[in-house]
């Protein structure tokens, strides 16, 4: 029997993106650079990027007023965005181009009347960066029991 071992692929290009920007804010504006959320799910890159002198905060709250501030590659809900507006930070949007997309697309389908399901990880990031990208009530199923739960008419 012959077993073959995949050699790592690396990075998606959203996350390899998202990194690059951490690294040019850090050489751009020095340290400190904060970043909400782990810019990605992988402990390696964040612990590189916290001795280069990013902040990984999981609060806006814990940013100072008018501090460099990276949003991860997972996206951010508007409050986010707006949240950080108000608190003047300097906001630099790492959100990967595919979960941009899939944010505009959740707001075409909400503008267009229809009632949206997200299929995710209730806590995730990215899950919460998307259901607050809408200004409609979205369902999240994250199990399939969840499905039992949607309360959706036939005809919808």
């Amino acid at each position: 029997m012959d077993i073959l071992l995949s050699q790592p692929r690396g990075f998606c290009a959203g996350v390899t993106r998202a990194i690059e920007i951490v690294e040019l804010a850090l050489k751009r504006y020095g340290a400190p650079v904060y970043v909400f959320h782990e810019i990605v799910h992988n402990q390696h890159v964040v612990n590189d990027l916290r001795q280069r002198g990013a902040v990984f905060v999981d609060q806006l709250k814990d940013i100072p007023a008018g501090a460099i501030t990276v949003f991860s590659a997972h996206g951010v809900s508007r409050a986010v965005v707006n949240e950080a507006a108000q608190r003047q930070l300097e906001a630099i949007d790492a959100t990967c181009p595919l979960v941009t997309k899939v944010h505009r697309q959740a707001q075409r389908f909400a503008r267009q009347g229809y009632r949206l399901i997200m299929i995710g990880h209730a806590g995730h990031e990215e899950v919460i960066g998307t259901m607050g990208s809408v200004s409609v009530p979205m369902a999240l199923v994250s199990e399939v029991k969840d499905v039992a739960t949607l309360d959706f008419l036939p005809s919808e």
